[in-house]
């Protein structure tokens, strides 16, 4: 009885373990990676770099996001939160965190807090790409089943952020 029990629990954890009868990507969704550069170089600063990708079909499905590695330009959407096959409008978005006394980026790997009474806000964030980037932009990516998507792009830009306080 003993032995058989055990044999029960670990079937029932080899099959928990496979991804419950293999069912690791039932939407279909597909690996994208790429690069983004700005004006033909990767991000220089401190910041956050996103890219997302909106359905173009189906925009009730919420867009796919991945960071963008600022020292190389490069993302990856695997299948877990990667794209579904289709079309999609393809946004961009770099933030930088000011502080407001120096009126400076801040690095957050650097950044000192000690100083300040908690609740009191002493940063704010700043674009550094122009809203048509992430707001009207119109480039578009099709994701196919059964090819390797990949998706480059260069920002393209002579745009300054403004960083005075909001």
């Amino acid at each position: 009885m003993k032995h058989t029990h055990f044999s029960l629990v670990l079937c029932c954890a080899l099959f928990c373990l496979s991804g419950c009868g293999g069912q690791k990507n039932p939407e279909g969704r597909l690996d994208v990676s790429g690069t983004v550069t700005f004006n033909g170089s990767p991000f220089v600063g401190p910041g956050s770099y996103y890219i997302a990708f909106e359905p173009v079909d189906d925009p009730s499905a919420g867009p796919s996001k991945a960071s963008i590695e600022p020292a190389t330009g490069k993302f990856k959407c695997t299948m877990q939160d990667g794209l579904k096959p289709g079309k999609y409008r393809v946004k961009f978005n770099a933030m930088a965190e000011y502080d407001k006394r120096t009126k400076k980026p801040i690095d957050p790997e650097y950044a000192v807090t000690a100083d300040i009474p908690e609740g009191v806000k002493i940063s704010y964030y700043v674009s550094l790409l122009p809203p048509d980037f992430n707001e009207t932009n119109v480039v578009e990516f099709e994701a196919v089943k059964g090819k390797k998507n990949v998706f480059n792009h260069n920002i393209e830009v002579s745009f300054v952020p403004n960083a005075s306080t909001p």
